[in-house]
């Protein structure tokens, strides 16, 4: 008889069932329960117990869960408010002309206060109908790219437009879109900045510099004036004496014909050359829109070269030319160019005046740098102090007595168009280089200009 004073016998493979219910119930498997049998010992006590305390746990979690997703609801629809109510706020009391779209038949949905402002049309007058009903937008075929492209990206930035106001004046925005949803529907949600007094602006800019290039143009041919009246009068002497010539060896018995010939064909060339520098002045005085059309950099350098070889040979300048043998192709208007170079050249012989004859050299090269086209002038003149380094470029600044101190200004402000660069730097030794660089014209980029401009030159023909 055992002397304890009870014994409770355990059945080994409940223990370890029991023990694998608890774990699958600490896992929170929600079919976990534990077996009561009814001999009701002291595991089956412990199994009750535990059974109870599971359902109340699965009561107070279910409690937690509701009142949690009901609190997560309501924090919802407060950030749904207040976004709704942020957007309203940003959308109407924004600067920028605001629009919301219904993509399906593209009626205005709304506009804010700003776009009423700039384009003069109520709002009540917009919404519910479309662009074309309204008659604001000018370019169909502009509007068309924009509804495919949203469709391809679902989003435009910066696309320049134009469209016409309430009373009939026409204006330019620059619009960036999105794609939205707007009470249950796509809609495209657009924001325009009202760029028209800015497009004015760099017309009038535009306008100003083409005005001054011209008068830097015309300044400059009257510093050549001595230098292409011989260049002029050089051929057509040699043409008045080979007619003379002509007109002896046709009278001669017999005629003279193979030497007659031979006057008639220099008395051609000779009036080709005298052609071709009116041609170079005439293109230089001529005065006319700035067209951006590929060019090949060292073809235009070479007519600048052929045109100011007359004027340093008279000034005795030797001049060093450098171009490059495949030329590269650059974007921009081909006069202007040549302007620039032109000026650049006859400041350099400008700036070796003082040295003596021998010593008065002028180097004019065109090369390819790091992707870019350039050209550059160097001369061998005097140092230029370290205060007028600074000026150099700036307008009515100059070292010269007659100078009106803007030729450099000019150049800056052309070249600039062309979205290059310009500077100048001291030489190691004496002298000045002025550096011109511009953007090379891939062979991509050049049949994309040329396919644009078909159209404008068929035209002009």
């Amino acid at each position: 008889m055992s002397t304890r004073p009870y014994e409770v016998r355990f059945d080994a493979d409940r223990v370890t069932d029991l023990l694998e219910r608890l774990e699958r119930l600490v896992a929170r498997d929600p079919d976990a329960r534990l077996e009561i049998s009814p001999a009701h010992d002291e595991l089956d006590a412990i199994a009750f117990g535990i059974n109870a305390l599971a359902d109340e746990l699965r009561w107070a979690h279910a409690r937690i869960s509701e009142g949690e997703r009901a609190r997560a609801e309501a924090l919802h629809e407060e950030m749904l408010e207040r976004s709704a109510a942020n957007f309203a706020t940003a959308f109407s009391s924004n600067p920028c002309a605001m629009t919301i779209v219904r993509m399906s038949d593209g009626r205005f949905q709304d506009v804010n206060a700003s776009f009423e402002r700039q384009t003069g049309f109520r709002r009540d007058e917009v919404v519910g109908r479309t662009v074309d009903e309204i008659g604001m937008w000018i370019d169909p075929d502009n509007l068309a790219t924009i509804v495919a492209a949203i469709c391809q990206t679902g989003r435009i930035e910066s696309h320049e437009v134009r469209y016409r106001t309430r009373s009939g004046g026409i204006s330019t925005a620059v619009y960036s879109v999105d794609i939205i949803q707007f009470a249950g529907e796509q809609c495209i949600l657009a924001a325009g900045l009202d760029v028209t007094e800015r497009k004015r602006t760099e017309t009038q800019a535009a306008l100003l510099r083409e005005e001054l290039a011209h008068l830097g143009r015309v300044t400059m041919l009257d510093a050549l004036t001595a230098s292409l009246a011989h260049e002029i009068n050089q051929p057509l002497t040699a043409v008045a004496t080979n007619a003379d010539a002509a007109i002896r060896l046709l009278t001669a018995q017999p005629p003279r014909w193979r030497d007659l010939a031979a006057a008639l064909t220099d008395i051609r060339r000779d009036s080709h050359r005298a052609g071709d520098v009116v041609r170079r002045m005439r293109v230089l005085l001529k005065k006319q829109p700035s067209q951006h059309e590929p060019i090949d950099l060292t073809g235009t350098v070479a007519d600048v070269v052929r045109l100011a070889e007359g004027h340093a040979s008279i000034r005795r300048v030797g001049l060093d030319v450098d171009l490059a043998a495949a030329g590269p192709t650059v974007l921009g208007d081909r006069t202007q160019i040549q302007q620039v170079v032109l000026n650049l050249l006859l400041n350099a012989f400008d700036a070796v005046q003082v040295r003596p004859p021998a010593g008065r050299r002028v180097r004019l090269e065109v090369s390819r740098r790091d992707g870019l086209a350039v050209i550059e002038v160097s001369d061998c003149g005097p140092e230029v102090p370290e205060e007028s380094m600074a000026l150099l470029f700036e307008p009515f600044y100059t070292t010269k007595r007659e100078g009106l101190g803007l030729g450099l200004s000019i150049c800056r402000a052309l070249v600039g168009a062309h979205g290059g660069t310009i500077e100048a730097r001291r030489n190691p030794g004496p002298g000045m280089t002025f550096s011109v660089t511009l953007p090379i014209l891939t062979a991509r980029e050049s049949r994309g200009a040329d396919a644009a401009d078909t159209p404008r030159l068929q035209k002009q023909k």
